[in-house]
Formats: structure tokens, sequence, C-alpha cells
């Protein structure tokens, strides 16, 4: 499953997957929700680390701050995404893949 990135169309991406024999879905239509909970989970991580004060100005405080947030996400955090799959799957199938409220 691709969700149309740009990383994901590159001609290198597509040719790894040609010659691998991996099989890709259909585009999966712009703007539609993202069911994968790990895309949550990485936005959780990016928010804590804005917040951050002082935020990171390197790049080994950068990936202090990382590992030190993902270890500090509350478990109840993650069992909260992947709860909600069955809701966010059955509200994006009669809506085709667009986006709507969970």
């Amino acid at each position: 499953m691709q969700d149309n990135a740009p990383a994901h169309r590159a001609r290198i991406t597509n040719q790894f997957l040609y010659e691998n024999n991996i099989p890709v879905l259909p585009p999966w239509p712009p703007y539609s929700p993202d069911l994968n909970p790990i895309e949550h989970l990485w936005d959780l991580l990016d928010r804590r680390v804005r917040m951050r004060q002082p935020q990171p100005q390197t790049l080994l405080q950068l990936e202090r701050a990382l590992h030190e947030e993902w270890d500090n996400i509350p478990q109840q955090a993650v069992q909260r995404l992947i709860g909600c799959m069955r809701r966010r799957c059955q509200a994006v199938i009669p809506s085709r893949g667009h986006h709507t409220r969970y």
C-alpha cells in the first residue's frame, strides 16, 4: 500500500518493487485518512519533541530527544491508537477511501 508520497512514486522505488516481485495495491486516494497506527504514533512523537524547551539544536540532541520522548509515550496512548482502528476502518469503507471524521 502506498500513499502517493513522492518517495513512493520514485523510479528507484518502483524498480525495486518490480524486481523483487512485491505486489502493490492501487494508489491510495488523495486526502484519505491514514489507517496505519504507526503514522499517528510518529505524529505524537513529533509533537512531543517540538514541545521540548529548549528545542534540540544539533542532530545528537535531536536523536536524544527522540529516544527520550519515544520511551515516555504512555502505553495507553499506543493502545488507544490500536483500539480505534475498527472504527477508522468502518468509517473509511462507505466513504470509498476519502477523509471522514472518525
